[in-house]
């Protein structure tokens, strides 16, 4: 599988650039990190929006690089959200997780929910509101070390 591997710098150019299109129409109460990739790109965003309150969800849906779980998995939640959020991952690769978080933070009481990502595959069922990278390739991350093994 074709790889396009970011890093450090790269990454925090993009959540840079991120965070300036958020600035342009978006002023979100809450920012919440999928849990796991998510988490750095979350952590950056929320100190350069203006240390804008985190909140962390874990969802599980790969196992492995070609090894996809029937449908997400909720392992880590959070409390009733209320206002404008902003939901913050690596990358929208099928975009199921991203469906998944979406609907579920509509459902716990949020005002509005819109999606910032590192990467975007134009397969993704959701393009996210906000992202940087359009590819097709399999996205290796600096905090990664190579793309999991299946099983």
């Amino acid at each position: 599988m074709e790889q396009l591997t970011l890093s450090w710098d790269e990454v925090e150019r993009a959540a840079k650039t991120l965070a300036n299109s958020i600035k342009r129409d978006f002023d979100p109460d809450i920012l919440v990190g999928v849990a796991r990739g998510g988490l750095i790109p979350a952590v950056r965003l929320s100190h350069l929006l203006g240390d804008k309150l985190l909140r962390i969800i874990h969802v599980r849906y790969y196992k492995g690089a070609n090894a996809r779980l029937k449908k997400p998995e909720l392992l880590a939640d959070i409390e009733r959200i209320e206002g404008k959020v902003l939901v913050v991952d690596d990358v929208a690769d099928t975009g199921t997780s991203l469906d998944f978080v979406l609907k579920h933070l509509k459902g716990k009481g949020a005002k509005e929910v819109r999606t910032a990502t590192i990467a975007y595959k134009p397969k993704s069922r959701l393009k996210p509101d906000y992202f940087v990278y359009e590819t097709d390739k399999w996205v290796v991350f600096p905090w990664e070390e190579a793309p999991p093994e299946s099983g």
